[in-house]
């Protein structure tokens, strides 16, 4: 038995019952939980806990919402942040905009990723910051930045965020890219610890040219695409990355038309997702790969033809379950499409073409602490 504030007694549930319980709440509930007692403190700070709410999430997609962080840079207004919750239920993909984002997003960041309710950011003052948006708490450590002598090509980098289970670790990965003759790129890579709290030297790897600034987390590994030509992308790849065991692998992208210009990779339901991008006609189409790692398991989603006055590259960011809905990023904009009347509905209320930019994270709520 236990006694409330008040002197009375209630019935103890069994551990097990409670954390059943627990893990189907809402994390706005979770959070207000900590302050019931010490026991349920104890038990909802636990990352063993953690960890478990977070698979009953990831298992239970229909039980589950998904939440972007979005920086916007308009002109004339700098870089705006927006939080949305995005609700798949009854065939309908619902985005419901936050009334106030988490003021521990730096607008000044870069958004690098996300993994199991944490971001990953740049700061901008040479420092890297692991954040829960719910919780607001947050971790700040050095980025790393190396003298190099600058050939012919110059130097460019591409960031990777994503968890290591083997360890219960998570790592960000670094890459500095020097181009070559004939369009290779030897690629210098270094991959910073939470755990042992520094970075460290890998072998690194010869490719083409590393589309997209950061990249995209699934299965345990981190996912590039790479293209082998600048004029034609018919070489591209998806470059691969195992947190667990640091080597690197190859996956081939699904087969496509002659025109593709540029692919853009995203994860949806812990599944990989592309998006081949035609100039003639101005289109994309959306693949998601079932089974991962079986190229054969590539299925074609949906082609989207973009609007006839937008010239602009389709990233993909949420699958609804219906199949007819899809969440992208289209051009600098964040736009939902429904591919039963081929509409388009952009979340924000900006004039179009006002965006500079934009950069988005997806991710689940969770009580993940980033500190290890």
């Amino acid at each position: 038995m236990e006694e409330t504030p008040e002197g009375q007694e209630i019935s103890t549930l069994p551990q097990e019952l409670i954390t059943e319980i627990l893990i189907r709440l809402p994390i706005k509930t979770l959070l207000k939980f900590l302050c019931v007692s010490q026991s349920w403190l104890s038990l909802l700070s636990n990352t063993e806990f953690h960890k478990t709410h977070i698979n009953f999430s990831i298992k239970n997609p229909k039980m589950t919402d998904y939440t972007l962080a979005v920086v916007d840079t308009v002109s004339g207004l700098g870089k705006i942040c927006h939080v949305y919750t995005i609700h798949s239920e009854n065939s309908c993909v619902t985005v419901v905009k936050h009334g106030c984002p988490p003021k521990s997003l730096p607008l000044s960041a870069f958004l690098l990723g996300s993994c199991n309710g944490l971001i990953c950011l740049f700061t901008g003052s040479l420092e890297l910051m692991l954040l829960n948006p719910c919780t607001g708490k947050f971790d700040v450590f050095p980025d790393l930045m190396i003298q190099y002598k600058v050939g012919d090509g110059g130097c460019y980098v591409r960031y990777g965020f994503g968890y290591d289970a083997s360890v219960g670790d998570y790592k960000v990965v670094k890459i500095f890219s020097f181009p070559q003759s004939e369009g290779k790129h030897v690629n210098m890579v270094n991959v910073y610890s939470l755990r042992v709290n520094s970075w460290t030297t890998i072998q690194g790897f010869d490719s083409g040219y590393i589309n997209g600034n950061v990249g995209v987390f699934a299965n345990g590994a981190l996912h590039w695409d790479g293209c082998h030509s600048h004029i034609s992308s018919a070489s591209s790849e998806i470059v691969t990355l195992d947190l667990a065991t640091e080597r690197y692998g190859k996956i081939a992208l699904p087969s496509y038309e002659d025109g593709c210009i540029r692919w853009t990779l995203g994860v949806s339901g812990g599944s990989l997702v592309a998006c081949c991008n035609y100039e003639e006609p101005n289109r994309a189409d959306m693949w998601v790969m079932k089974e991962y790692g079986v190229e054969k398991s590539w299925t074609k989603l949906v082609t989207i033809s973009s609007p006839v006055d937008r010239r602009v590259h389709i990233s993909p960011l949420f699958v609804g379950e219906n199949g007819n809905e899809f969440l992208v990023t289209l051009g600098t904009e964040l736009t939902l499409y429904n591919s039963r009347n081929a509409s388009f509905k952009r979340l924000a209320n900006y004039v179009s073409g006002d965006f500079l930019q934009v950069q988005v994270a997806t991710y689940l709520e969770s009580l993940t602490s980033p500190h290890i």
